[in-house]
């Protein structure tokens, strides 16, 4: 009895370390990465272009509505971690594409555990610019110089200039009826707001840029509005809205190499009322970063989808289902409402700023990176 009483305490403190408990955030704290094994001693994951099998386990909420899910397998993925990833398993190419790139990892769909709901915290911007150095240090002291690198077509629900500058990062704002007009030469990233209401003429700017290899990231609304339109037969709204204002819980669907380091596992994530759900056109060229069992509820097609991620020709897009802007009632505070555990962010901010640095960090060479996936 002793001995199990001893096995419970030690089990609890982990599940207390997962999580942001304090008030503030005043400091980030960078996950503690695991020693890797080198690729060619990895065994083969198996895997496939096949997003769907493996992700079929019925998850139940104990109560409360917070099922947060809980990985099956133990070990370091209990604290929260994503900082390893199997290189082998990579291996699987979009079909018919020459040098395509690789999805990563499959993560299985976990099962439920009980878990606290989110607890907002009010999080100030050294705790972003320190993930961000910590993540992406060939950044540094180049920031304020990729201003016009970083296009934001602003939008009505979405404020992703003030996530950038939480991060210290600058951006130049385009309204939607000016950006066929804009000079994009020198722009390496879109990112579209919700509503994302862009004008015909706009929808073919944003296709030629993105085919001559810039990366574009769009939220919430701008599926319907920009995405599934400018750039179609990827992905698109399946007709489903979130029913309420909440905050769900996440959890890494695929390890990404680039989009998901520096992240964690297991999160929350926020979510307004009438946010689009999304549906995978073309499951082999489409790559799910992220995903939530408790959004399954709004979600007549019972995927879940968070976050998802797609070569177009020489350049790539990220959708998110949500906002990338802080998201809380007081707008433009220091306020999270979905403060993730060890990197005090939210993980749908990480996801988005290591897609905005794999941008930033194409060079200036767009229009001679080689196809790397075949069109729709």
């Amino acid at each position: 009895m002793l001995s199990f009483l001893l096995a419970l305490s030690a089990s609890s403190s982990v599940f207390a370390s997962d999580w942001v408990d304090d008030e503030a955030v005043n400091e980030f704290h960078a996950p503690r990465r695991p020693k890797t094994v080198p690729a060619w001693q990895e065994s083969d994951g198996g895997g496939g272009n096949n997003q769907e099998e493996g992700f079929n386990a019925q998850v139940k909420d104990h109560g409360a509505g917070h099922g947060i899910p809980l990985p099956k397998k133990k070990g370091n993925v209990l604290e929260g971690n994503v900082s390893r990833y199997d290189l082998n398993s990579q291996q699987n190419q979009y079909p018919g594409a020459a040098g395509a790139p690789r999805f990563g990892t499959p993560v299985q769909e976990p099962s439920a555990v009980h878990y606290p709901p989110a607890k907002e915290a009010i999080v100030e911007s050294k705790v972003f610019k320190a993930w961000l150095e910590k993540n992406h240090p060939e950044l540094k002291g180049t920031l304020e110089s990729q201003r016009q690198t970083i296009i934001e077509v602003k939008g009505k629900w979405d404020d992703s200039g003030h996530a950038l500058r939480t991060f210290g990062m600058g951006c130049t704002k385009v309204p939607p009826d000016r950006l066929s007009k804009f000079d994009l030469s020198k722009s390496k990233i879109l990112i579209v707001d919700c509503a994302g209401n862009v004008p015909h003429d706009a929808l073919e700017t944003i296709n030629k840029f993105v085919s001559e290899g810039g990366y574009l990231l769009t939220t919430d609304w701008a599926l319907e509005g920009c995405l599934q339109k400018a750039i179609p037969g990827y992905i698109e709204w399946n007709g489903d809205n979130t029913r309420e204002t909440r905050v769900v819980d996440a959890y890494i669907r695929t390890e990404d190499p680039g989009l998901t380091m520096g992240t964690v596992s297991r999160a929350h994530w926020k979510l307004d009322k009438k946010c689009q759900l999304m549906r995978v056109i073309r499951p082999e060229l489409v790559e799910i970063l992220a995903a939530s069992v408790q959004l399954k509820t709004d979600d007549t097609t019972g995927k879940g989808y968070l976050a998802a991620t797609f070569r177009h020709k020489k350049g790539r897009v990220l959708h998110l289902v949500g906002h990338f802007d802080y998201n809380s009632d007081s707008a433009f505070s220091n306020l999270l409402p979905d403060p993730a555990p060890k990197i005090g962010i939210s993980l749908r901010q990480a996801i988005a700023a290591n897609f905005i640095a794999e941008a930033l960090g194409q060079g200036d060479a767009k229009a001679s990176s080689p196809v790397s996936a075949e069109s729709p």
